[in-house]
């Protein structure tokens, strides 16, 4: 994405022409897109949050609150848990919300 060219567009937004011929449109201050899953524990982010969380620590909000807030320096210099802590964890929380109808 940085390889576009980036021009002003109103509303403190910038605009820039992909190569396969659409437009995209971003805040000013985008800082580029988030993944769809925690790179720690690989769970599904759940809200913002999560997306909070990531822009912070590079993991969902249950990982910052377990590890990372704990271990801010260690965090911040490349610790991460080891896969094993981070399977044990993952079996405690509660499943994820899913909403269907029910007739």
């Amino acid at each position: 994405m940085n390889d576009l060219e980036w021009k002003p567009y109103p509303q403190d937004r910038l605009i820039a022409q992909h190569p396969q011929g659409f437009s995209i449109i971003v805040p000013k201050d985008f800082k580029g897109s988030i993944p769809i899953n925690c790179p720690v524990c690989d769970t599904l982010f759940r809200s913002s949050d999560d997306e909070t969380a990531y822009q912070e620590f590079k993991c969902c909000h249950i990982c910052a609150m377990q590890w990372a807030h704990a271990r801010k320096t260690e965090w911040n210099a490349g610790w991460r848990p080891t896969r094993e802590q981070v399977l044990d964890s993952v079996k405690d929380r509660p499943p994820p919300f899913i909403a269907f109808d029910v007739d």
